[in-house]
């Protein structure tokens, strides 16, 4: 019997969802622009933040950069001993990196390693080989390992070519002549951000495609000793070398977030703006002040039905309206992230770091922001529209029909 008669509640709730019309339409537009406004964003940062996780998982410890006048500036090989020799060091290796091209018109980061130091390194980027293919030996020149960003924009340029072990690219240098490598792995990382497009090679090579000196770097990368006090140490070397600027992957990670994520917080606001509308609609349209809702109640009432069976109704009518808004706006911001890619959204929430993004937007979906999404669709229109029909549901059924 119970079953029965919540059954016929919802029956009568889904009809009045259907007569009111406009009511109802109002809502779930108003619901589903603020869900899509939401999840559109929430996608976007929560995929950043997943992929500056795997990033910083890929990358060292602490990273040493020299800095002179608020610039940064290659650092000499005299550095090395200092940083070695720090306590809590427990692997220090130089890096040369920068920015080159294969013609594609498409810059790319070339990372020049010390291949025996590196290559030791377990889940550092680039020394987990997928199919065919080696790293780095000491031995190894013009050489390099490739993204599996390399791959995908080699196979969709103008004049196709896949890349595999074996392929020889030309990389553009610094005064603009070719130098050609032989690629002889390819690995595959999680991070679009910071590996998507990487190429590994020699220290030697990475110089002379970037025109650095011999016997200078462009940052030391330092894993520390298991267990120990990330912050101690980069106070150590801070000590040690006045002109290091130490970051700590943590700090890094901070970094990356603002450089991508700064402007989530301004549309995230938007989407707060017309939900309070939408909770305002549900209460008005429930109040005491609607002389249709309070008459419905009193009808109600007068064919029997208690205070209880009205809040049922109107539970019901709530919840169908929340779910339909929330989850058309879910649907409407998968479509327009991971199938338009978020045009102008994206632009605007990532700004210049969009720029650097050849693999695509980062995005991301936690069944904690779909519950949250839900939770925040659900239960204030729930509330809004509850409370004032428990007002009038209280009143005796001739009151509210004569309209006192």
């Amino acid at each position: 019997m119970g079953v029965r008669k919540q059954s016929n509640l919802a029956s009568y709730a889904l009809g009045n969802v259907l007569k009111y019309r406009t009511r109802s339409v109002a809502i779930i537009l108003a619901l589903f622009i603020s869900t899509s406004i939401l999840c559109s964003v929430e996608f976007i940062r929560e995929g950043v933040i997943t992929d500056v996780s795997s990033s910083v998982d890929e990358g060292p410890d602490i990273v040493l950069q020299r800095l002179i006048g608020g610039r940064q500036v290659p650092i000499p090989d005299s550095w090395m001993g200092n940083v070695t020799n720090t306590t809590g060091v427990r692997v220090a290796t130089p890096r040369v990196w920068g920015y080159s091209d294969v013609g594609s018109g498409s810059l790319l980061t070339v990372m020049g390693v010390n291949a025996t130091e590196y290559g030791g390194m377990i889940n550092a980027v680039g020394t987990d080989i997928l199919e065919t293919g080696r790293f780095l030996n000491e031995t190894d020149y013009r050489k390099m390992i490739v993204g599996q960003g390399i791959v995908d924009m080699m196979a969709a340029s103008a004049m196709p070519l896949h890349v595999q072990v074996g392929t020889l690219l030309s990389l553009i240098t610094n005064e603009g002549e070719l130098i050609e490598f032989e690629v002889i792995g390819v690995f595959h990382s999680d991070s679009k951000i910071y590996s998507y497009d990487m190429i590994l090679t020699d220290l030697g090579s990475a110089r002379e495609v970037l025109g650095y000196e011999n016997s200078t770097f462009t940052d030391i990368a330092i894993w520390t000793n298991f267990g120990s006090d990330l912050n101690s140490i980069a106070f150590r070397l801070d000590s040690r070398l006045p002109e290091a600027r130490v970051l700590t992957s943590d700090a890094i990670s901070d970094l990356m977030l603002k450089a991508y994520t700064g402007r989530a917080g301004v549309t995230a606001l938007l989407w707060l703006v017309v939900l309070l509308a939408v909770i305002l609609l549900a209460f008005t349209a429930s109040s005491a002040g609607s002389e249709e809702a309070r008459r419905e109640v009193g009808l109600l009432k007068a064919l029997g039905f208690d205070t209880v069976d009205i809040l049922a109704i109107r539970m019901f009518e709530s919840i169908t309206l929340s779910l339909l808004g929330v989850s058309l706006g879910i649907s409407f911001a998968i479509v327009f992230d991971f199938v338009l890619g978020a045009p102008l959204l994206a632009g605007y929430i990532l700004g210049w770091g969009l720029v650097l993004l050849p693999g695509g937007i980062p995005l991301a979906i936690s069944i904690s922001t779909l519950f949250t999404v839900y939770a925040m669709g659900l239960i204030p229109i729930l509330v809004a529209s509850v409370i004032p029909s428990w007002r009038n549901a209280i009143t005796e059924p001739d009151i509210v029909l004569r309209g006192v």
